[in-house]
């Protein structure tokens, strides 16, 4: 594998955080020869010697390389009712798997996603005799006959963590040690998850209306991925045991239907709501999907962004995105850097925490991340 791209990278931007989804495995180091092993071996929170298939973005569309264009014109992005989602979201309450709140919550998206989108179908799994549903919407441009092929992939996760098991959660303090076993939890501690959880979804419904009212020039698949925060991301040697369900089955059944063809690159939103956010550039989206990192990272310049999307700034960030990477599917992670060095006050410290509720969020975050993604998506062309 060629890593003089991404030694490139390195030696503009300022080294953030290395870090994974489960706080107790984050490595305390960033180093150059880490970064470099990194880049050689595909290895993040995966198990030792786990490989990731490359991305080849050059073949994907004619456009994927070229300079960004001057966007059709679209509907905006609604701050006020993109917020007002996710607050609709916290009204259920926690929603781990398994719960009641999960199963209501599950019911109302699906309801949404039919209201907006051309096709709605489920992808429903099972972990530990709990279904598992991903939620899927699909969005043809005008005229377009079913199938569509290559379409564009942006996904969140719906679920919430059952445990508030974060380096900032004073649950830490209070009774015995988080442990996962082959019956779940020892003791659970839900958390509300307005930023890890329901802040992706949010715009993600947002969009979808904005798509149910202008047709999209490329087909648009909106993916809720359910079980991402449900186990033990430290367990299988940091593969993770019950993470990442959703995902990890998309990303093994990405085209189980004759509606769409396998996505040709996909866009990830995790905690991108919160009243501070900011977004540096994750280093396995750079080296897997870099033509989609760059372009994304580009329009929000354009857009003014500079101060929310930091370009000269890497963290790295075990999460939904990988498993879809390694199933050849080039996909980047837009998210607020969990609270580690060098990101201990300007990440976002309410993460995995009873803290993370809807008043640390802001709809003006939510809409920065919105407006990026419909400019991405109206600038982009069909490919024949």
């Amino acid at each position: 594998m060629n890593i003089l791209p991404l030694i490139r990278l390195l030696r503009k931007v300022k080294i953030g955080l290395l870090s994974t989804k489960a706080w107790a495995s984050a490595p305390a180091i960033f180093i150059f020869p880490w970064l470099i092993t990194t880049a050689i071996s595909g290895g993040c929170r995966n198990a030792p010697g786990a490989a990731m298939k490359p991305a080849v973005q050059s073949s994907l569309t004619s456009s994927q390389n070229a300079p960004p264009s001057a966007a059709i014109s679209h509907p905006l992005f609604d701050a006020d009712k993109s917020y007002s989602e996710l607050k609709k979201q916290c009204e259920f309450g926690p929603r781990p798997l398994g719960s009641p709140s999960h199963e209501k919550l599950r019911d109302y998206l699906i309801e949404q996603m039919k209201l907006f989108a051309d096709q709605t179908v489920t992808q429903v799994s099972t972990y530990r005799s709990m279904k598992v549903t991903n939620i899927i919407g699909l969005f043809t441009p005008e005229g377009a006959k079913l199938p569509v092929k290559n379409p564009i992939l942006l996904l969140a996760h719906w679920d919430t963590r059952p445990v508030a098991d974060g380096p900032n959660s004073t649950e830490l303090e209070n009774g015995d040690e988080f442990v996962y076993g082959p019956h779940g939890w020892n003791r659970t501690t839900p958390i509300m998850g307005a930023n890890d959880g329901a802040s992706g979804v949010a715009v993600l419904l947002e969009m979808a209306r904005i798509l149910k009212e202008k047709k999209p020039p490329v087909p648009v698949l909106i993916l809720l991925d359910d079980g991402e925060d449900y186990g033990d991301f430290r367990a299988n040697g940091g593969e993770g045991e019950g993470v990442e369900l959703g995902s990890r089955y998309f990303a093994k059944h990405p085209d189980n239907t004759t509606l769409y063809g396998r996505p040709i690159f996909g866009v990830l939103l995790d905690i991108i709501g919160a009243k501070h956010m900011i977004i540096p550039r994750e280093i396995f989206s750079h080296q897997y999907a870099p033509g989609t990192n760059e372009k994304v990272f580009g329009i929000a310049h354009e857009l003014g962004f500079d101060n929310v999307f930091r370009f000269n700034e890497l963290q790295q960030v075990g999460d939904d995105h990988i498993a879809l990477n390694k199933g050849g599917i080039p996909t980047i992670d837009l998210i607020h850097p969990l609270p580690f060095a060098p990101y201990q006050t300007t990440g976002y410290t309410y993460w995995h925490t009873m803290e993370d509720t809807a008043d640390k969020c802001a709809g003006t975050s939510l809409k920065v991340v919105g407006d990026t993604l419909l400019e991405l998506l109206f600038r982009e062309t069909p490919i024949h």
